[in-house]
């Protein structure tokens, strides 16, 4: 065999090892969690008020090509990120394919023990918050676009440069509705608890949770995902219940 090709297939498996598995998980979890700090942070514009958050809207619409070569950056990470960890649980579950007979329960958290439950749940969200606020109605195919008569996918904001879409009326008409807000909140949790465990976890893998970084780099998990849970939590709720009208 040549020397090219077998130095190809050690790299081949060198990064198709379980550390390598890990430190890809990791890396783009760190990446995943900083694009969900901006993105909440654009949504707690709904507390400046309408032209505000209208026009953090605009001005992501006018990126243009940029937009969608970061649209198309995140997804190839959110794809690497779900491909490792597909990767590594059915290794897991090939080395063992058979249940011990007795288990002792080591101390653990809940999110560490539906980390991938918690994860299909949050695909399945991207999908339908997409739809929502993201996609334009499709053929006729649309999620909350209206109500009432009228859809507010396609209200417009005039302003003295024109006309914008004024996506804070949707979010606030959408909000009033109890099942949508339920339906965030319930995806707002289990985004929560995915990051509290993968944050710590990430920290451990890249080697930040040693020594006498251990116990802080291990709350840092949990606070952030506090962190997270309330600044996305804040508008829907606040809209809920009148704050924001």
């Amino acid at each position: 065999m040549p020397a090219e090709q077998n130095g190809f297939d050690r790299l081949v498996r060198a990064l198709g090892s379980t550390i390598s598995l890990k430190i890809v998980m990791a890396v783009t979890g760190v990446l995943l969690a900083g694009f969900v700090l901006i993105h909440m942070t654009g949504h707690l514009q709904m507390f400046i008020g309408r032209d505000a958050y209208n026009e953090y809207g605009e001005f992501m619409q006018s990126l243009g090509p940029l937009l969608w070569v970061a649209r198309l950056g995140l997804l190839t990470v959110l794809a690497a990120h779900v491909g490792a960890m597909a990767t590594l649980l059915m290794r897991n579950q090939s080395a063992r394919p058979e249940r011990y007979a007795g288990l002792r329960q080591q101390r653990t958290s809940l999110a560490a023990m539906y980390m991938t439950e918690l994860g299909i749940v949050l695909l399945v969200f991207i999908v339908y918050h997409l739809l929502h606020f993201t996609i334009a109605p499709i053929g006729g195919f649309s999620v909350h676009h209206e109500f009432g008569g009228v859809d507010y996918y396609a209200l417009q904001q005039v302003t003295e440069e024109g006309s914008r879409r004024d996506l804070y009326s949707h979010f606030v008409i959408s909000f009033q509705q109890p099942a949508i807000l339920l339906t965030y909140v319930l995806a707002t949790l289990a985004l929560a608890g995915h990051l509290a465990h993968g944050v710590t976890s990430a920290c451990k893998t890249v080697g930040l949770a040693i020594g006498r970084w251990k116990i802080p780099f291990e709350l840092l998990g949990p606070a952030f995902a506090v962190f997270i849970g309330l600044g996305f939590l804040a508008p829907p709720l606040a809209v809920f219940v009148g704050i924001i009208q």
